[in-house]
Protein backbone atom coordinates (compact mmCIF):
# COMPACT_ATOMS: atom_id res chain seq x y z
CA UNK A 1 0.00 0.00 0.00
CA UNK A 2 1.58 3.00 -0.89
CA UNK A 3 1.13 5.76 2.03
CA UNK A 4 0.89 9.23 2.29
CA UNK A 5 4.73 9.59 3.03
CA UNK A 6 5.53 7.23 0.13
CA UNK A 7 4.22 9.83 -1.68
CA UNK A 8 6.20 12.55 -0.60
CA UNK A 9 9.38 11.02 -0.88
CA UNK A 10 8.73 10.37 -4.42
CA UNK A 11 7.97 13.82 -5.21
CA UNK A 12 11.28 14.34 -3.80
CA UNK A 13 13.08 11.89 -6.07
CA UNK A 14 11.15 12.96 -8.56
CA UNK A 15 12.31 17.09 -8.07
CA UNK A 16 15.68 15.87 -7.17
CA UNK A 17 16.21 13.73 -10.45
CA UNK A 18 16.92 15.13 -13.97
CA UNK A 19 13.85 16.69 -15.22
CA UNK A 20 11.31 15.00 -17.64
CA UNK A 21 10.73 14.31 -20.44
CA UNK A 22 12.84 11.42 -20.97
CA UNK A 23 13.36 8.79 -24.16
CA UNK A 24 15.34 5.70 -25.16
CA UNK A 25 17.56 5.97 -27.06
CA UNK A 26 19.24 3.03 -29.40
CA UNK A 27 23.07 3.85 -29.74
CA UNK A 28 26.10 1.30 -30.74
CA UNK A 29 28.28 0.24 -28.21
CA UNK A 30 32.15 -0.10 -28.72
CA UNK A 31 31.31 -3.36 -31.28
CA UNK A 32 28.47 -1.90 -33.15
CA UNK A 33 26.10 -4.05 -31.19
CA UNK A 34 23.03 -1.98 -30.01
CA UNK A 35 22.96 -0.05 -26.58
CA UNK A 36 19.82 1.14 -25.06
CA UNK A 37 19.88 4.30 -23.43
CA UNK A 38 17.41 6.25 -21.44
CA UNK A 39 17.70 10.21 -22.49
CA UNK A 40 16.87 13.90 -22.12
CA UNK A 41 17.13 14.11 -25.92
CA UNK A 42 14.41 12.01 -28.27
CA UNK A 43 15.90 9.13 -30.45
CA UNK A 44 17.07 10.82 -34.11
CA UNK A 45 17.58 7.69 -35.45
CA UNK A 46 20.92 8.09 -35.89
CA UNK A 47 22.29 5.33 -33.38
CA UNK A 48 25.38 7.20 -31.90
CA UNK A 49 28.89 5.76 -30.95
CA UNK A 50 29.16 5.51 -27.22
CA UNK A 51 32.63 5.39 -27.80
CA UNK A 52 33.01 8.27 -29.74
CA UNK A 53 32.94 12.01 -29.19
CA UNK A 54 29.94 12.15 -31.09
CA UNK A 55 28.30 10.16 -28.69
CA UNK A 56 24.71 10.53 -27.08
CA UNK A 57 26.28 13.30 -24.83
CA UNK A 58 25.45 14.51 -21.12
CA UNK A 59 21.81 14.34 -21.55
CA UNK A 60 21.93 10.26 -21.48
CA UNK A 61 20.86 9.37 -18.09
CA UNK A 62 20.89 5.70 -18.11
CA UNK A 63 21.56 2.68 -19.88
CA UNK A 64 19.51 -0.82 -20.36
CA UNK A 65 21.98 -2.20 -22.52
CA UNK A 66 25.71 -1.97 -23.01
CA UNK A 67 26.62 -5.46 -24.81
CA UNK A 68 30.47 -4.77 -25.48
CA UNK A 69 32.11 -4.66 -23.62
CA UNK A 70 29.11 -6.18 -21.46
CA UNK A 71 28.63 -3.51 -18.87
CA UNK A 72 24.80 -3.62 -19.00
CA UNK A 73 22.81 -6.94 -20.30
CA UNK A 74 19.86 -7.88 -18.35
CA UNK A 75 19.45 -11.76 -18.11
CA UNK A 76 16.24 -11.76 -19.14
CA UNK A 77 17.01 -9.78 -22.38
CA UNK A 78 14.35 -7.15 -21.88
CA UNK A 79 16.26 -4.49 -21.94
CA UNK A 80 14.38 -2.21 -24.13
CA UNK A 81 11.02 -3.01 -22.49
CA UNK A 82 13.17 -1.50 -19.30
CA UNK A 83 13.93 1.23 -20.31
CA UNK A 84 9.84 2.21 -21.97
CA UNK A 85 9.20 1.56 -18.74
CA UNK A 86 11.38 3.56 -16.93
CA UNK A 87 10.91 6.36 -19.15
CA UNK A 88 6.97 6.05 -19.36
CA UNK A 89 7.25 6.08 -15.38
CA UNK A 90 9.34 9.28 -15.47
CA UNK A 91 7.20 11.13 -17.69
CA UNK A 92 3.70 10.06 -15.85
CA UNK A 93 4.99 11.17 -12.10
CA UNK A 94 3.84 14.16 -11.97
CA UNK A 95 0.57 13.28 -13.18
CA UNK A 96 0.62 10.40 -10.68
CA UNK A 97 1.16 11.74 -7.58
CA UNK A 98 -1.08 14.56 -8.22
CA UNK A 99 -3.89 12.10 -8.65
CA UNK A 100 -2.39 10.08 -5.39
CA UNK A 101 -2.51 13.35 -3.56
CA UNK A 102 -6.23 14.07 -4.64
CA UNK A 103 -7.07 10.89 -3.50
CA UNK A 104 -5.54 10.67 -0.54
CA UNK A 105 -6.85 14.49 0.66
CA UNK A 106 -10.56 12.64 -0.31
CA UNK A 107 -9.57 9.46 1.85
CA UNK A 108 -8.70 11.88 4.49
CA UNK A 109 -11.63 13.95 4.33
CA UNK A 110 -14.25 10.21 4.07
Amino acid sequence: MVTVANLEDLAVLAAQATPGPWFVRHLDDDHCMGAIGISTAPDDGEAPKMSTFHGPGPELIAATLIQAPPYVVSKDGRWEENARLVVALRNALPELLRLAAIGARLEADA
